[in-house]
């Protein structure tokens, strides 16, 4: 939902923006949502992923992005899907299910260990 048009210039192209951080590695971080647009003219303009907001000054993308959280500031857009057909979309949200299982159990197992150390501390009269 980027912009197509600025200032009545079509857009010619549309990526992520470099970000000034580097990953542990040296490899480029990027913002991927904020957009790095050429216009026709040869000129750059920085723009919202989600909506047509753009400005010349690439640090003027992140404040806004704010607009588009939603309470307690969890995001309203979904993650994206690229060119997946229905049926991998279904396999990785089957594989989801799975994962979302396996830590359910595994955040019993903790709770419950948490317990048995807290009973452990209290016979044993450490209060920490």
């Amino acid at each position: 939902m980027t912009a197509t048009q600025v200032g009545g210039l079509e857009v010619i192209a549309d990526e992520p923006t470099p970000s000034p951080i580097k990953s542990r590695d040296g490899a480029a971080v990027l913002w991927t949502q904020t957009r790095t647009l050429l216009l026709g003219d040869g000129s750059t303009v920085y723009g919202c992923q989600h909506c047509d907001y753009t400005s010349p000054n690439v640090n003027a993308i992140r404040p806004h992005l704010q607009a588009h959280n939603s309470r307690r500031g969890k995001k309203t857009t979904t993650a994206p899907t690229g060119d997946l057909t229905l049926a991998e979309l279904v396999a990785r949200l089957a594989e989801l299910d799975k994962v979302t299982a396996a830590l359910d159990e595994w955040r019993t197992r903790a709770l419950k260990a948490e317990k048995a150390l807290r009973t452990l501390r209290n016979l044993l009269g450490d209060r920490t």
